[in-house]
This record gives C-alpha cells, structure tokens and sequence, in this order.
C-alpha cells in the first residue's frame, strides 16, 4: 500500500506516474481514505505506515484521491469511483515538500520501472527505502 508522491504537488505527482501504477493508487487512495473515516470494518491496514501518514490529513488525501481519478479520465479511462466531498479547509501532511520522502519515491518508481521512469532525469539512486513520515 503506498501512496506515491515523488513532487510536493499532487496534480504534477500524478500526472508522471505510469498507467498502472496511477490505477491503483485510486484504489489505495480510497482504501486509506476509508480506514482513516471508519468507513469500513476492517482493520488490517489501519497500523500500516501509508495509513498513518495521513491519518491528520483526511481532506488532503481527499483532494488526492480526487486528482487520481481527474488524471485517469483525462488519459482516456473508464472511471467507476465517485469524487470525494472535501468539507472544511484542506491541511496538508507535514511531509509535504520534505526532500527525503520525495526523493525515495522517485527511486522506487525507478526502480518499479526504470524505461518508463528515466524520462524524467531523476537523480536519485534506485535504492532508496521509503520514508515512512509518522509523528
């Protein structure tokens, strides 16, 4: 379960990201948002690091879940997900713009798929852990 973020902007994140991975990340999206409002029974992701990473931020995951599912129209997909209801102001995670946690994304996709990935000229090295940002 991750949700990648290898720019501080969500719309300029997603927009890079392969058509498989953009995908999934509205479903994770949507499982996290899920888990975070108790909107669902299950427990068995509520301690995982992509959950509690945004646990404090519902309405900034919101808008990101909701730029997943603009972005995968816009590449031609069928969508079947409804947007998000963003209520109140939207606060972003502390993590945002944080160097580390960004450039580790960039090395996992890399690393996911080096051909799709090496058109964006990142630097960073393909083997970088992620950054679990968790107060």
């Amino acid at each position: 379960m991750q949700t990648f973020l290898p720019y501080p902007n969500f719309e300029k994140s997603l927009k890079c990201l392969d058509n498989k991975r953009l995908g999934k990340q509205r479903v994770e999206a949507y499982q996290i948002l899920n888990i975070i409002l108790k909107r669902t029974k299950k427990k068995g992701w509520r301690n995982h690091p992509a959950v509690k990473m945004w646990r404090d931020t519902p309405n900034a995951l919101k808008l990101y879940f909701n730029k997943c599912l603009e972005e995968w129209i816009s590449r031609g997909f069928n969508n079947n997900m409804k947007k998000e209801i963003i209520r109140g102001k939207i606060n972003y995670p502390f993590w945002i713009g944080s160097k580390r946690f960004h450039s580790s994304h960039k090395s996992n996709l890399s690393r996911k798929d080096k051909k799709y990935y090496s058109r964006f000229g990142w630097t960073e090295k393909n083997n970088l852990e992620y950054i679990w940002p968790i107060k």
